[in-house]
């Protein structure tokens, strides 16, 4: 009896888990580049798509900036527009395959554009600088949300979402 209210548990948090990935979800991932170094970009639109980009480097010295044209350039279902100015750049628009939002911040309520977040441990952060001005690391994190001042949608680590999956099947078979 005890074996079947445990797998109800199991089953119970593992759908709570994935029925509230399900409002916003990362609908591909792409891994770009080679070298010693990687770091995550995270690409959230307006209607819930996301995408995780695991982006590898050697160069000493890479901005966030640097790895988004980088992107770019090897993504052919990715394009990006922006504008350059002396203080730095300001994304204005992303396309991923049929995903796309461009937006300056000049229609109310003035959240539709591209917010730069960054992760280097623990919580994400709204970023209070520009990712021409990021210097990446090894481990980093880097996100653009659009149309909203909200944290990133969280991922859960690959290894969590296999224990869950490995709990749930481990308990239904010692029935």
């Amino acid at each position: 009896m005890s074996s079947l209210f445990a797998t109800r548990g199991v089953a119970a948090i593992t759908s709570v888990f994935f029925c509230t990935s399900v409002h916003a979800a990362i609908v591909d991932t792409f891994t770009v580049g080679s070298g010693d170094k990687s770091a995550s970009i995270q690409i959230d639109f307006e209607n819930g798509n996301g995408y995780l980009i695991n982006y590898s480097w050697s160069a000493s010295a890479q901005s966030s900036w640097d790895a988004m044209l980088a992107v770019d350039t090897a993504l052919s279902n990715m394009s990006m527009q922006y504008d350059t100015y002396s203080f730095g750049v300001f994304l204005t628009g992303v396309t991923i395959d049929a995903d796309t939002n461009y937006g300056q911040g000049d229609v109310e309520p003035y959240e539709n554009y591209w917010h730069f977040w960054t992760k280097d441990s623990g919580q994400w952060e709204q970023a209070m600088f520009g990712a021409s001005d990021r210097i990446l690391f090894s481990g980093a994190s880097d996100a653009w949300v659009f149309g909203s001042s909200t944290t990133p949608q969280n991922i859960p680590a690959p290894s969590v979402a296999v224990l869950i999956m490995a709990s749930a099947f481990g308990a239904r078979r010692r029935r």
